[in-house]
């Protein structure tokens, strides 16, 4: 991977049943020519189901691998189209490699000036000032 890449971790909630709105989110994303390469599956860090949990419960994340501004702002944008084609409440969480996190919800894509909003705050998380 490029040295100008970094990652951006995807977690879905719910995430029910087990996996499959995160698989959903998975394959709308990889229709993204910019992204289609970076998108994988992994486990979410100390993803470790205790006994008490029931199996499927330890949410796996996507990892997206983005390489600048631009492939930002088309997971973001893709991320709000998923969410206004999605019928049930479900949030996308993402977190950046210096630890800053952003959520997007199916209510908040449903009023385009949220949407709007939320992808100049995602972009401004993300996108290093231009100097």
């Amino acid at each position: 991977m490029p040295a100008s890449q970094e990652t951006i971790t995807l977690s879905v909630h719910p995430d029910v049943p087990a996996g499959d709105t995160r698989r959903s989110l998975a394959s709308w994303l990889r229709n993204e020519d910019r992204l289609r390469a970076g998108v994988t599956a992994a486990p979410a860090a100390g993803s470790t189901a205790s006994p008490d949990e029931m199996p499927g419960s330890v949410t796996d994340v996507l990892v997206v691998a983005v390489g600048d501004g631009g492939a930002v702002l088309v997971l973001v944008q893709a991320i709000a189209g998923w969410l206004a084609h999605r019928r049930e409440d479900v949030t996308v969480r993402l977190t950046g490699p210096d630890g800053w996190s952003a959520e997007l919800d199916v209510h908040q894509a449903r009023d385009m000036d949220q949407v709007t909003a939320l992808i100049e705050a995602a972009i401004r998380a993300v996108a290093p000032p231009q100097e």
